[in-house]
């Protein structure tokens, strides 16, 4: 496993999402109840970034769908309710998935040290 620098600890700020990519990981970091936490920057449902999406309670909501996904653990919590961040309608929500199960997001394991960020690949 290699330990790779990701960010200064100051970068990742509560309620905001950072994206970068790293050795071509492409990776969100935020900060959850004071937890430093990275999740692959790329939406289960159609591979799109999740990078313009919102942090609400501790998930990651995807600006294009609307799925959201715990950013402590990647579990999806919501799937495909909404269509280019508009909610949508119970009987559509299937219609959105376009026929795709619910998944959770890669998580990555991150330490922090002496006010740095590392991502362990």
């Amino acid at each position: 496993m290699d330990k790779i620098f990701a960010a200064n600890l100051d970068e990742i700020q509560s309620d905001a999402l950072l994206s970068k990519t790293i050795n071509g990981n492409k990776v969100l970091f935020a900060k959850v109840n004071g937890q430093i936490c990275a999740v692959e920057n790329r939406c289960p449902h159609l591979g799109l970034p999740l990078a313009k999406g919102k942090i609400c309670d501790g998930a990651v909501v995807c600006p294009f769908h609307g799925s959201s996904f715990d950013l402590l653990d990647g579990r999806n919590i919501d799937w495909t309710n909404a269509f280019i961040g508009m909610p949508m309608p119970g009987w559509t929500h299937k219609l959105i998935a376009l026929g795709k199960s619910p998944q959770s997001l890669k998580t990555f394991k991150v330490e922090c040290e002496d006010e740095k960020v590392f991502l362990i690949l």
